[in-house]
């Protein structure tokens, strides 16, 4: 007896939709977070497990709204501390859960 082949929809489809699900679940975090800050890192973890399953990298924009280490929702004062250095031009983002530095470089806007 032959076999039957499962259809699937096409990958991209599968991305796409966990794509528009990441984003959303960053939204949600952030209109969380003042009540209860551990559902937003629920949120994170989430997205993080999304983007895995699927093979989807982060955004620019998200991979700065997190710590990669404890996957807590990071707002500046409360989740994280964020200092500037001038030289080398770098923004220092420090996790305040567990201690995680992240170092970003920027270029300083040249006077004319």
């Amino acid at each position: 007896m032959p076999r039957r082949r499962i259809r699937r929809p096409p990958t991209d489809e599968y991305k796409r939709l966990a794509a528009e699900r990441i984003e959303h679940l960053f939204e949600l975090a952030e209109g969380v977070f003042r009540k209860r800050s551990e559902l937003a890192d629920r949120y994170v973890q989430i997205a993080w497990k999304l983007a895995a399953r699927y093979n989807i990298r982060f955004q620019p924009h998200l991979k700065r709204k997190f710590c990669r280490r404890c996957k807590s929702f990071w707002v500046p004062g409360t989740t994280c501390r964020v200092r500037t250095r001038p030289d080398p031009p770098r923004v220092i983002i420090t996790c305040l859960r567990c201690g995680r530095i992240t170092r970003l470089p920027y270029e300083r806007k040249r006077a004319k």
